[in-house]
């Protein structure tokens, strides 16, 4: 395809609500140029990042049909000038996900990166200066050597992934668009403060608080994401040989994952799904080495398998009661532990679920034993993590609560009905040990 016919393909779909066939058939075609510089530009990432960090994720995606075509409608009538479809450097990008808390690593990388392609890159640092929405990443966009077509290539650390793809998740299960929209409702000013939570003052912690618990964010993603993750943990036990081309399709209903050996046969497959269901988002996507810890983690808003966020906002929260007790603010405490309390119970209540999922599968003969052995190890080890970790806020609490009676009072009848969820998770995991 020639650039003028680029072009004006870019500017149809900009100016309608609906494609032609023929106009879906050459987006897909074009979509298909970017696979060879792609690849090009994802086998330098990947050497480059395994020698900053050997347990880091790289992967690389071209941008899905539904995405592009929602962007150049975003952008046909802004002011500043129409989205020329040539000129959308995000259609093909690459991912970094670095498994360290700190940022030094991100900018070891984007030197390397400099180096490579020339100091006249295109770059925007979201983490030094984030977005509005609380997002935080490195944008780097290079030209492939041999093709000249732009690759985006996006580097960030886990803490920051994690964030990302919750938005994503959230979005999904509400239907909102805070990724592409930002704070303009209460999940958008939760996940915004969510971004800033080691840095909030005590207001704004009281209001994140409260959003989460008007939308029960917790509470449904615990229910969806668990109930998904059987489904796709199940899918992916089932595949004889795991290739290391992925097509992912997520919707409110569930989650479905498909290997493939080669990128003809995943792009085949990905544009049928397409067209069969539009409502759906459907990824392909690229890891060297999969397995299915790297890529729930990569794409946790396509798999919807669990997610850090459980772990990471009940540990933020029992640190804050901690702190209520310790200051006398007792009637915080005793409202907002009222809300950590039913979000620890419903997250054990279906980890249980997951116990009695493993069960079934090991009663299968078409189930691989030494995955779901791998499956029950890790199970294991995050009901251990989490029995320990409450347990030890059991600990503190009766540290602060000593030596008076009327506060220890007001604490333990609260603390009871945690006492006993944890009891139940407990002897879900004595029961699987035996």
């Amino acid at each position: 395809m020639t650039n003028g016919e680029i072009e004006r393909l870019g500017e149809r779909i900009g100016a309608s609500s609906t494609i032609s066939p023929e106009d879906l058939d050459m987006l897909q075609s074009y979509r298909q140029t970017f696979q060879t510089p792609i690849s090009q530009v994802f086998n330098f990432l990947l050497k480059a990042a395994r020698n900053i960090d050997k347990e880091c994720i790289v992967t690389y995606r071209i941008k899905r049909i539904d995405t592009i075509v929602e962007k150049l409608h975003r952008f046909y009538e802004d002011p500043n000038g129409k989205m020329k479809l040539s000129r959308m450097w995000d259609i093909a990008g690459c991912r970094c996900i670095i498994n360290s808390p700190d940022y030094v690593k991100l900018y070891r990388l984007l030197k390397v990166i400099e180096d490579e392609y020339g100091p006249n890159i295109k770059k925007t640092d979201y983490v030094k200066e984030p977005k509005p929405s609380g997002y935080r990443s490195i944008h780097i966009y290079v030209k492939d050597k041999q093709t000249q077509k732009p690759i985006e290539i996006q580097i960030r650390n886990v803490e920051l992934h994690n964030w990302a793809t919750l938005v994503e998740i959230v979005d999904l299960l509400y239907g909102t668009k805070n990724k592409e929209y930002g704070v303009n409702n209460v999940l958008g000013r939760f996940l915004y403060l969510y971004s800033h939570a080691s840095d909030l003052k005590e207001k704004e912690f009281v209001e994140m608080l409260r959003s989460e618990r008007k939308m029960k964010i917790f509470e449904k993603m615990s229910k969806v994401l668990t109930g998904n993750y059987l489904s796709i943990r199940r899918q992916w036990l089932k595949q004889k040989k795991i290739g290391s081309y992925f097509v992912i399709t997520a919707n409110k209903k569930g989650s479905e994952i498909v290997s493939f050996k080669s990128f003809d046969e995943a792009e085949s497959s990905y544009y049928e799904k397409y067209l069969a269901n539009r409502d759906s988002n459907i990824v392909l996507t690229h890891l060297n080495m999969p397995n299915f810890e790297q890529i729930s983690m990569a794409y946790s808003n396509y798999v919807l398998a669990m997610h850090a966020f459980f772990d990471d906002y009940r540990i933020l929260v029992s640190k804050k009661m901690i702190q209520w007790l310790r200051e006398g603010a007792y009637a915080k405490f005793i409202k907002y532990f009222k809300y950590y309390n039913s979000n620890v119970k419903c997250h054990f209540e279906n980890l249980s679920i997951e116990t009695n999922e493993i069960e079934s599968c090991l009663n299968d003969p078409e189930m691989p034993r030494n995955q779901l052995m791998n499956w029950l190890r890790e199970l294991r080890q995050r009901l251990k993590l989490w029995t320990e970790e409450t347990n030890a806020l059991f600990f503190n609490l009766a540290r602060e609560i000593k030596g008076r009676r009327l506060i220890k009072w007001l604490v333990t009848s609260r603390v009871n009905r945690l006492v006993r969820a944890v009891s139940e998770g407990q002897k879900t995991l004595h029961k699987n040990r035996r």
